[in-house]
């Protein structure tokens, strides 16, 4: 009689198998992770996977143990990738410096949030506006219609408003605060003005602090006519930070960036100031897409499939002027296809008198 073939042999071969693919996959992965270092995102393929390189890391993170546990020589080869991950978001899962809010003698909360160009289901954008007890919001994105709602229904909590809301609904932008908005500027980059989706700088007067505000909404990589190319969005980051090199006093720089933290846009930014959310944030602070809402399905999501966020594309940036306190992205997104994030700063300056 023939012997029977034990069902464990299949399986065997099968996870031998699926070892054998993570390890080519590790390998790769390692070989342009030291790469990237040295091409730069003048290769455009170098921009594509930086935008997605914290999710290629995440496989090594389940791989390594496995193959510590059942091949050890095997772990050697997800070294790079683990320890790029753990140098980049390891203290995003430590315990966090407690807040220092009692002892600040003044705080300010801010919100930035990217409206996806919504025109008809405002009020649970509304409900997040007026739950996030902002000092200063800004907002991306915004439509005719949010802008004419907003002045309307918003006055009494932001009296003071600098909204520039045009007839393409997701080219509009805009700043809300409780406080006085001086010299307000909106501009959009002249050389692709038919992508470009808009800045606004704004100085705000916090009881006598003068406070300079950035709302900032660069070119996604895709959208030019240059195929997948970071540069158009390098050059509006580098007007911005021209500008912001010229300001003094408190500085924040906003909006939706439309990068990841391993970026070289990112990089570059934070040569000057410090990401808010690094700071004082816990987890890995996604923010985009968010496409929980059926009833408010973005244009390029024709499926009626949830997807929740897995990239961090928006950010609040500020310079030594500020202390953050608190920062966490808001748990809803109000039909947006993206969440906002929240910040709370002390004034060194002041705390220190």
């Amino acid at each position: 009689m023939p012997r029977s073939t034990s069902p464990k042999k299949p399986l065997r071969n099968l996870f031998n198998l699926l070892l054998v693919l993570g390890t080519l996959y590790s390998i790769g992965l390692s070989a342009v992770l030291l790469l990237r270092n040295r091409l730069t995102e003048n290769f455009k393929w170098i921009g594509l996977f930086n935008s997605f390189a914290h999710m290629l890391m995440l496989p090594t993170l389940i791989l390594l143990p496995i193959n510590l546990l059942f091949r050890p020589w095997l772990g050697w080869f997800q070294v790079i990738p683990v320890a790029t991950f753990i140098a980049a978001y390891g203290r995003l899962f430590t315990p966090r410096q407690p807040s220092t809010s009692s002892v600040a003698k003044r705080t300010i909360k801010i919100l930035t949030f990217n409206l996806h160009g919504e025109a008809h289901l405002l009020e649970p954008i509304l409900d997040i506006l007026r739950a996030s007890d902002a000092d200063i919001i800004s907002v991306q994105e915004l439509s005719i219609s949010a802008a004419d709602c907003f002045k309307a229904v918003l006055a009494d909590l932001y009296p003071h408003q600098a909204l520039y809301a045009v007839e393409q609904s997701s080219r509009g932008q805009g700043i809300l605060s409780r406080h006085p908005i001086n010299n307000p500027h909106y501009w959009r980059n002249p050389l692709i003005a038919h992508h470009s989706l808009g800045h606004l700088r704004a100085e705000i007067d916090f009881d006598g602090t003068p406070i300079i505000v950035y709302n900032t909404h660069p070119l996604h990589p895709g959208m030019g006519n240059e195929g997948f190319s970071t540069r158009p969005r390098g050059q509006e980051i580098d007007v911005v930070l021209e500008l912001a090199d010229n300001d003094t006093g408190p500085v924040l720089i906003m909006g939706d960036f439309n990068m990841t933290d391993q970026a070289e846009d990112y990089q570059r930014i934070t040569q000057q100031f410090k990401d808010s959310f690094r700071e004082v944030g816990s987890g890995m602070g996604f923010t985009f897409p968010d496409l929980s809402d059926f009833q408010s399905l973005p244009a390029y999501w024709p499926l009626p499939i949830r997807l929740f966020p897995f990239l961090r594309l928006d950010y609040i940036f500020h310079n030594a002027a500020f202390r953050p306190i608190k920062v966490h992205v808001w748990p809803t997104s109000g039909g947006s296809d993206h969440r906002p994030v929240w910040a709370e700063f002390a004034l060194i300056d002041e705390d220190r008198e």
